[in-house]
């Protein structure tokens, strides 16, 4: 091992690592292999062939079962809802009635077309009556600074808007300037 040096022993050790790999690559493969299923020997065919009878016990004697239906209480039978449970157009409940009204219901004003009676809350209201709130007095405040915008007030005025050119390629994931 004195004249070898140490590219050959390194492709030495690579080369024994491969072999070992392939050595456990094989084995485990191996153990995932299915075994083929081994049928039963068939029976000779020309084995004899011996009778068997079975006698039923004469001693024992069947007994008659009888079985009564349960009883139903009135109160849990279904009621008939309109449902199709037979065929391929099966409903779960029938199709909806639209109820309808005489013109005599419709027209009445105390009641409802349903029969119940109309209470105030029911009634319409006139939104051309509605009386406005007559105190609306418009807020006195007075912008401290020059501009006169509501609720900008406070925002200093620094002259004109400036902008500045920007070299680029119109790539929007491109960063810009420095940032500080």
């Amino acid at each position: 091992m004195k004249n070898m040096n140490d590219k050959t022993k390194k492709w030495l050790t690579v080369t024994g690592c491969l072999a070992a790999c392939a050595v456990l690559v094989v084995l485990i493969g191996a153990q995932f292999k299915t075994e083929k299923p081994v049928d039963a020997p068939l029976p000779n065919p020309s084995s004899p062939v011996s009778d068997v009878t079975v006698t039923p016990p004469a001693a024992e004697k069947e007994k008659d079962v009888v079985v009564t239906p349960p009883e139903i209480p009135a109160s849990s039978q279904p009621t008939d809802n309109g449902a199709v449970s037979s065929g391929t157009n099966q409903t779960i409940q029938a199709d909806p009635v639209k109820p309808e009204y005489t013109e005599e219901q419709l027209k009445d004003a105390t009641k409802k077309p349903t029969g119940d009676k109309v209470t105030p809350q029911d009634k319409p209201v006139d939104h051309d009556k509605v009386e406005q709130p007559k105190d609306t007095t418009p807020s006195t405040t007075k912008p401290s600074g020059s501009n006169s915008i509501p609720g900008f007030d406070n925002v200093p005025n620094l002259g004109e808007n400036h902008g500045e050119y920007v070299d680029g390629d119109g790539d929007i994931n491109k960063q810009v300037g420095t940032m500080d």
